[in-house]
């Protein structure tokens, strides 16, 4: 017995089965249907649709059979795929490669085989479509063809399994790309739970790495039900997950683990509860340094034991939208954190300038820190010294926050927090450190914080009983954080902070800078108030020194008082405003706020809303407008219950609105950027006539990192007078008319080194004037010199065929025209297929010649004004016999013998030719094709009709492209190059003309060939 060889392109042949997605899978009708076809029209026990795996055979459709798949080595398909035709054994018994065969000797006691290759892809052999019987017998040519032709139908099914496939991942992308949720956790998990049911993976997690453990943000599938229902940003410490360090650590690239049992992690599988069998990981970076990881996991080995290609691209396109979702999550995060870190600052203000109970305004300061920095406990309190000089701490507000209590930062009745926290004795509290004077601070991590004048950190606490008399008892501190807070270079208070997840950064620390100040504001003016002397005008300085101005307002009458800080926001003096009343405000408000503003007031006063608060626009004197956040609260009403007076406050917000608006301008080029695959950014701004490049775009470019380019250098960068040409006319048209552009230039960097890119830009207007341009750009370098030397390959290799073959095909000719005398039926046959492929072989040849001198601008033109009819009429004459076998008929509408054009003849027939062949090959038996002339204005059009099936919406804009071919397993009946209306169009191009098409599938296809007309 022979074994099968092993095909010279097997792996990529294997890569090629593996794509289709079919190994393994379930029957299905559409390939029986074939298979039983091939066992009635043939006659015989058995037909497969054979699949030659690594080390089996495996059977998608059987008929007369039982068996799913047997070894490759005894297989006679793994014979048949190393053939290009059909493999055909009359019988077996007779043939030493297959005489001892176990199939053979044994059930099914195979003696008759006939097995087509399947290929469709049109390369790589991934099985047959195989008939057999117990009884000898001989395939006619007929029945050959029957069985080549129902081969061709099953490579199409395949084909389409490939195709489902990938419209599968397309569809499940295109659902994920269109999800809109503003949680972004929810947002997330949508997403991955699309992923995952397309992945077939058990379970899907999205990990943060911090302080060496990882927290799970995100989970989706059966073991993540827990953590399903969790709030968005509230990361989960899942013990479990743990295991999955090593895959974090020691992979930063993606990581595919088909059978983890087979795999340098195996031990890591066997240890972990989360019963790893197959693993997919993709590290998430965030601003380019490492955040986590994108996980898919399941339980049991992946069956078939690979990732196809197709869930690659999917898995490498959806962790790009992963990148930029919690690129967009960060964000935001950071700007809500921001928002309400302004709010806790606003908050405590207002509480203190309307309270009269200075410990609520501390006591709702701390607790939406705690709520900020998602701590657990937490003080602040007024650094005092004893009669000896000693420090202790006077306690303002204490609290701790019960395990699991919803915090919200924004809650502005202070009161309500009982509800939610547990109150300590501040007296105790208080007590406990006037105790603790005279303990050495080494020994009372608590004591060095009150005397140190420097924050003071541990992350790890060893002596919890330093907190023992201020801390519930069954509250253990884990970690804590002690900041002094400083007014005019004096310590005056400090704020302790106790068991944050994951400790306390000096990230955290430069987070609370703003509330830091607010507080030594607020102690200090505390102070202020509690020595009663000159306390109004101190408490008024420290207000200013928050910028805000107060108000009050008497509803009924319309009398208004304001302070000197409500002036000068808007660059007045109170005098000049004086006398004051409600209209000061109305007329310095702008138009557009004054309705929201009175709707706001009306619900306040209704009892709607529990303070009034509005972000509104004031009239500088100057002129410009100023940004005011503007908060109020009723104080009093009449006897009948009208509102009657009311106070606030007015903050400028100028410099906030100004951050918000170039924030809003990141999300922009951010989201607009998330639709190409981008490398670097660059922006030209009008205003101001200045450019600004990203870091990755100066590295394309080589220029250090503190240069400068304006925009009239930029033109030194590009070495060809038409690259610059064209670049500055696309952000021309970009700016004048707002038309995007994608173009690929070549550039010389700052170090001289010769690099392509590619630059996509867009423009953005505002009242009709463009203010800026911006967008993206790519080193396509690589791409560059790998479409280089591809081309230089194929014209070396066609250079070196044409030689011999020629030689080949004439000799080929000779024989099958008898020079060399009478031939045998069967060598003919053979030397006919022989004599047909090289001719083939011959025109591919030429067509690349021809697409390699039209790339160089080598291939010369004979210009000449000839008539067209006759041209056209030489055309239909050359290739009528193409059509006789088929009956196809060709004719020729209108030829307008007066037209005459000034091109190659030889030129222009090779386009008709083409054309004219292309339709024909696509005409059905009996079919009719029609060339129609017609003139307008200056150009004639040569229309060329045909009645086949038309032409694949998906594949129309593909098809004037190099070895573009809609039906790759059609081309065994149809042929082609896949060059031909490639090199058509520039050859009419290159003659003043254009060629283009128009096609409604399924009802033929129509190409138009436009030249100009040769006035007389």
């Amino acid at each position: 017995m022979e074994s099968p060889k092993i095909p010279q392109n097997e792996e990529s042949r294997l890569q090629a089965l593996r794509e289709y997605h079919i190994l393994d899978t379930l029957p299905e009708e559409r390939f029986d249907r074939l298979t039983r076809l091939a066992q009635q029209i043939f006659n015989v026990d058995i037909a497969l649709v054979s699949l030659i795996d690594a080390d089996r055979q495996w059977f998608k459709s059987k008929q007369g059979l039982d068996a799913c798949e047997t070894d490759r080595e005894i297989s006679f398909c793994g014979h048949a795929i190393l053939e290009r035709d059909i493999f055909h054994i009359p019988n077996a018994l007779n043939d030493p490669r297959f005489a001892d065969n176990p199939l053979v000797t044994g059930a099914p006691n195979i003696r008759f085989y006939a097995g087509a290759p399947l290929r469709p892809d049109g390369e790589n052999s991934v099985g047959t479509l195989c008939i057999i019987d117990s009884n000898a017998r001989m395939l006619s040519i007929k029945e050959q063809r029957i069985l080549r032709d129902l081969a061709d139908s099953v490579e199409r099914e395949i084909a389409q399994l490939q195709q489902n496939y990938q419209h599968q991942a397309l569809l499940a992308l295109t659902q994920i790309s269109s999800l809109l949720d503003p949680d972004y956790a929810q947002l997330l998990s949508k997403g991955l739970s699309i992923a995952q049911e397309f992945l077939g993976m058990s379970q899907a997690l999205i990990n943060r790495m911090r302080d060496q453990q990882l927290e799970t943000l995100i989970c989706t599938g059966t073991p993540c039900g827990k953590l399903q229902s969790h709030k968005s940003r509230s990361p989960v410490f899942d013990p479990s997950c743990q295991s999955l360090r090593p895959f974090y650590i020691e992979n930063d690239q993606l990581s595919l683990i088909p059978d983890l049992k087979k795999s340098p992690y195996a031990d890591i599988g066997n240890q972990s509860p989360l019963k790893i069998g197959s693993y997919i990981g993709v590290p998430i970076k965030f601003r380019g340094e490492a955040y986590g990881n994108l996980v898919f996991i399941s339980q049991e080995a992946r069956v078939p034991n690979y990732f196809s290609k197709v869930e690659i691209e999917f898995i490498q396109l959806f962790s790009e939208w992963v990148h930029s979702k919690i690129h967009e999550w960060e964000l935001d995060q950071s700007l809500k954190l921001q928002q309400n870190l302004a709010k806790a600052i606003s908050h405590a203000q207002e509480r203190f300038i309307h309270g009269q109970d200075q410990s609520k305004g501390f006591q709702g300061l701390l607790h939406d820190i705690l709520a900020l920095g998602d701590c657990q406990f937490g003080f602040i309190g007024e650094i005092l010294e004893d009669k000896s000089g000693d420090p202790f701490v006077k306690t303002f507000a204490i609290e701790t926050i019960q395990s699991g209590a919803t915090v919200d930062i924004t809650a502005p009745n202070v009161d309500e927090l009982g509800q939610k926290t547990e109150r300590l004795n501040e007296d105790k509290f208080a007590q406990r450190i006037e105790q603790k004077i005279d303990i050495k601070p080494q020994n009372d991590i608590f004591t060095a914080a009150i005397r140190s004048n420097s924050v003071v950190i541990d992350n790890a606490v060893s002596d919890r009983k330093a907190f023992a008399n201020f801390v519930p008892h069954d509250l253990e501190i884990h970690n804590f954080l002690a900041i002094p807070i400083h007014y005019n270079d004096q310590r005056i208070a400090m704020i302790g902070l106790a068991n944050r997840p994951f400790g306390f950064q000096d990230s955290f620390i430069q987070f609370l800078d703003p509330i830091l100040l607010t507080i030594g504001q607020l102690v200090q003016a505390n102070r202020v108030q509690v020595q009663h002397t000159e306390s109004e005008r101190r408490l008024a300085d420290i207000i200013k020194g928050t910028n805000i101005g107060t108000w009050e307002w008497n509803v009924q009458t319309g009398e208004s008082s304001f302070n000197q800080r409500w002036a000068e926001i808007i660059g007045y003096s109170i005098e000049e405003l004086s006398p004051t009343d409600i209209s000061t405000w109305t007329r310095f408000a702008h138009p557009d706020d004054l309705k929201k503003s009175s709707e706001l007031l009306q619900k306040h006063f209704d009892g709607e809303l529990d303070y009034y608060e509005a972000i509104n626009r004031m009239r500088h004197k100057d002129g410009h407008w100023v940004w005011i956040l503007d908060r109020g609260c009723l104080v009093s009403r009449t006897a009948d219950g009208k509102p009657l007076m009311m106070s606030g406050s007015h903050a400028d917000i100028s410099k906030q609105k100004e951050a918000d608006a170039k924030l809003a301008k990141a999300y922009d080029l951010l989201e607009q950027s998330n639709t190409i695959a981008r490398i670097g950014t660059w922006e030209i701004d009008l205003q101001s006539s200045t450019l600004q490049w990203s870091k990755v775009t100066k590295e394309i470019y080589e220029v250090p990192d503190d240069f400068v380019c304006t925009i009239h250098q930029t033109a030194q960068f590009y070495p060809n007078e038409k690259d610059q040409h064209t670049i500055q006319q696309l952000i021309q048209r970009a700016i004048n008319q707002g038309i995007s552009f994608d173009t690929e230039l070549s550039i010389l960097t700052y170090h001289k080194k010769e690099r392509w890119v590619r630059i996509v830009g867009m423009s953005k207007f505002h009242d009709d004037v463009c203010e800026r341009v911006y967008g993206t750009i790519q080193d396509i370098s690589e791409r560059k010199r790998v479409e280089r030397m591809k081309d230089e390959f194929i014209s070396t290799v066609s250079h070196e065929l044409r030689t011999p073959l020629t030689s080949i095909s004439g000799s080929l000719g000779l024989m099958v025209n008898g020079v060399m005398g009478a031939i045998p039926d069967k060598i003919s046959s053979m030397l006919q297929i022989a004599y047909k492929n090289s001719q083939r072989l011959s025109f591919l040849i030429n067509d690349l010649l021809d697409m390699e001198k039209i790339l160089a601008g080598k291939l010369s033109f004979a210009m000449e004004t000839q008539a067209l009819a006759p041209l056209l009429q030489n055309a239909v004459e050359s290739n009528l016999g193409a059509g006789i076998e088929r009956m196809i008929s060709i004719a020729i509408d209108n030829p307008h013998q007066e037209i005459r054009i000034h091109i190659d003849t030889q030129r222009l027939q090779q386009v008709l030719s083409n054309v004219i062949s292309n339709a024909i090959k696509y005409s059905p038996n009996h079919g009719h094709i029609q060339i129609t002339v017609s003139r307008q204005d200056k150009q004639v059009r040569i229309t060329v009709r045909d009645q086949g099936p038309g032409i694949p919406l998906a594949f129309q804009t593909q098809i004037f492209k190099k070895f573009a071919q809609a039906d790759s397993s059609d081309t065994r009946q149809r042929g082609g190059t896949g060059l031909g209306l490639a090199i058509s169009k520039e050859l009419i191009e290159a003659m003043h003309g254009k060629l283009s098409f128009s096609s409604v599938y399924g009802e033929g296809a129509s190409f138009y060939i436009d030249l100009p007309i040769q006035e007389t």
